[in-house]
């Protein structure tokens, strides 16, 4: 063989060879690609569910923001309701007439009695109270800033029982609150 035909088949050994490896290197490429596409699809993916999964959780927690905030008017709206009824059981109890409002003094005092069990006064919140304890010969000693009722005290200072009316409304307030709730709120 010629140095020529030597120098050719080099050649076309050569190019062989480089087109292999182009055909090696374009399909190692093509593979890479397709291995970045894969990952980077599921990247996107993995993002995308991850932005809808947050976004899902911002959208509850802004529904429980909004029905905790709509529970709180409600409670407001319905304290506010049953105030207005403790306002208006003290202007009802406060237009009694005197009979009506001397029955519930003289039950006042009974009660009053039962619980102190001994020697006791009373304080006044109305002039008619001085003249409901005198028929029961009770002394009067004082007056007190009340729309109604009485206050009784024990002879030596231990045992004071508030029969005011908004002491007693206080005293059953959260019972009363639950009754009112429950006519107003079925």
């Amino acid at each position: 063989m010629s140095a020529e035909a030597i120098i050719q088949q080099i050649k076309q050994d050569a190019e062989k060879e480089i087109n292999e490896i182009k055909k090696e290197t374009k399909e190692k490429t093509n593979e890479i690609n397709a291995r970045i596409k894969k990952i980077t699809d599921e990247m996107k993916q993995q993002m995308l569910d991850k932005g809808e999964q947050e976004a899902e959780n911002l959208k509850k927690i802004k529904i429980s923001k909004a029905n905790q905030e709509a529970k709180r008017k409600q409670m407001q709206t319905k304290e506010k309701l049953i105030d207005t009824c403790f306002q208006d059981a003290i202007k009802k109890l406060n237009e009694l007439d005197d009979g009506q409002y001397e029955k519930i003094i003289i039950k006042l005092i009974e009660k009053g009695r039962e619980q102190i069990n001994d020697a006791f006064y009373i304080q006044s919140s109305k002039p008619l109270d001085k003249k409901i304890a005198e028929k029961q010969k009770i002394t009067v000693k004082g007056t007190i800033d009340a729309s109604g009722g009485i206050r009784l005290i024990s002879e030596k200072g231990t045992i004071t029982i508030d029969n005011t009316f908004e002491g007693i409304l206080t005293r059953k307030k959260q019972e009363i609150r639950v009754q009112v709730g429950n006519i107003l709120f079925p």
